[in-house]
């Protein structure tokens, strides 16, 4: 089948878009997005094409915004770009370079989408890209979702290019003499989509030549599966948990217990309402016992073990002005808790954890206390990866309605330097090399 009708056809069948909307093509300058241009141009529809340099690649990366902005000129198309410093703000977030450029990536398309007024993004995703995420899905461990790979369509997002095998993709270039820009990082088998993509799919093809015809069918039959779980999920839902007033839940223990034995059903069941698995799993624990009073918490609910049956609730906080401190020494009453905040040269490692040290020169000030915030988060002292605040504070039994007197320390930057008197970042703790202390202390 000629490409652009094959094209057309994956649009209609999928239903991705009316034929009047206006489309945002994210477009890197790389041949599949510089083909799914050409089949948009083609194909006559309003678009316009979106791009972002990263700044991760010098020189190369200023080329490839202008390839693009030539692209949408020859296109005679709208055209939108940003630069981000990316390696900063994966260094803010305390998230690696490429996980910073995925969320900056879709956050800019996103509020460029919904400002202009376009209908849907389109990514420029194929067969072959689908069979790269479930493996990665496959082999770091995943749900059922996880195993369907990438969909055509979720919300604003539209992957009209899963119609062609990456292959597909490259003979159409290739045949046209189509100019496209070459990103020399896709060679380096250091990430794992390029690893999966040089080594582990050729080896895979020998074993079966039409492994994209394959994966796509295995692909659908799974989003068909989640879609029929989900159905029964939320029927039997709508069966145990019983509303008796707006946003309260009763949920008789007896009907429950047959489920407690299967993690999947227990964790979809609670799916709605924010729970942890680590936290199912205690109250799994608690049930067996036969504990009532008991109460389990969320991000946003709360979970009563109230004899025969769960009281399910959300709970709303009730977070203060956050408290600014301009200059050291300070002392001042937060929330009923008195603290002061001082300067000090003892670098020794406090044993009182009503006291927290911080390395002076690792900070800014002013310095402010306030309540924990959805999105917060932290590197724990002894840890090396990003937790929630609200996780940890799960972990260490805070209930939600004491989270919101749980004073969280911050500096100029809005980094966590304390959750009071829990645990100190990680990045901000004496070490050998500090000069200058930081005291917190919770008089």
């Amino acid at each position: 089948m000629d490409p652009l009708d094959k094209f057309l056809d994956f649009i209609k069948s999928e239903q991705l878009f009316e034929v009047e909307d206006r489309i945002l093509l994210a477009v890197s300058g790389g041949k599949d997005s510089v083909f799914m241009a050409r089949l948009f141009a083609l194909s006559n529809f309003p678009f316009a094409i979106a791009h972002c340099n990263f700044q991760l690649r010098g020189a190369a990366a200023d080329e490839d915004a202008d390839f693009v902005e030539s692209l949408a000129n020859e296109l005679v198309v709208p055209f939108f770009s940003v630069c981000f410093d990316t390696k900063k703000v994966a260094n803010d977030r305390q998230i690696s370079i490429q996980m910073a450029a995925r969320d900056l990536r879709y956050e800019w398309l996103e509020e460029t989408r919904r400002l202009n007024s376009y209908a849907y993004i389109a990514i420029a995703h194929h067969q072959t890209d689908t069979i790269e995420t479930m493996l990665i899905n496959l082999v770091r461990g995943t749900g059922i979702a996880g195993l369907h790979g990438i969909l055509a369509k979720r919300d604003h997002i539209i992957r009209p290019l899963l119609a062609f095998t990456g292959k597909e993709v490259a003979d159409y270039i290739h045949l046209n003499r189509i100019s496209y820009r070459d990103d020399s990082s896709n060679k380096e088998t250091k990430y794992s989509r390029n690893k999966i993509r040089l080594e582990v799919l050729p080896v895979l093809r020998e074993i079966n030549p039409a492994l994209e015809a394959t994966f796509s069918s295995t692909s659908k039959r799974f989003h068909s599966l989640e879609k029929f779980l989900d159905r029964q999920i939320d029927d039997l839902r709508k069966t145990l948990f019983l509303e008796k007033e707006e946003g309260v839940f009763y949920i008789p223990i007896d009907s429950l217990n047959v489920y407690l034995s299967d993690q999947y059903v227990l964790y979809e069941l609670f799916k709605p309402f924010s729970f942890l698995e680590s936290v199912l799993n205690d109250l799994i624990t608690s049930l067996s016992q036969q504990k009532t009073g008991k109460l389990f918490y969320s991000n946003t609910h709360q979970l009563l073990v109230d004899r025969d049956r769960l009281i399910l609730r959300k709970i709303q906080l009730n977070l203060e002005d956050e408290l600014h401190i301009e200059s050291l020494p300070m002392e001042f009453v937060w929330k009923g808790k008195r603290f002061k905040v001082s300067y000090s040269a003892d670098t020794s490692i406090s044993k009182d954890p009503r006291k927290a040290k911080i390395d002076e020169g690792s900070v800014t000030l002013p310095l402010k206390v306030r309540s924990w915030r959805h999105g917060d988060s932290f590197i724990p002292f002894g840890m090396r990866g990003t937790k929630k605040v609200s996780d940890f504070l799960i972990e260490k039994k805070i209930s939600l309605d004491e989270k919101g007197k749980v004073p969280i320390f911050l500096d100029s930057n809005d980094d966590i330097l304390w959750v009071a008197p829990l645990r100190v970042g990680e990045r901000y703790k004496v070490s050998e090399k500090t000069k200058k202390v930081i005291i917190f202390e919770q008089l």
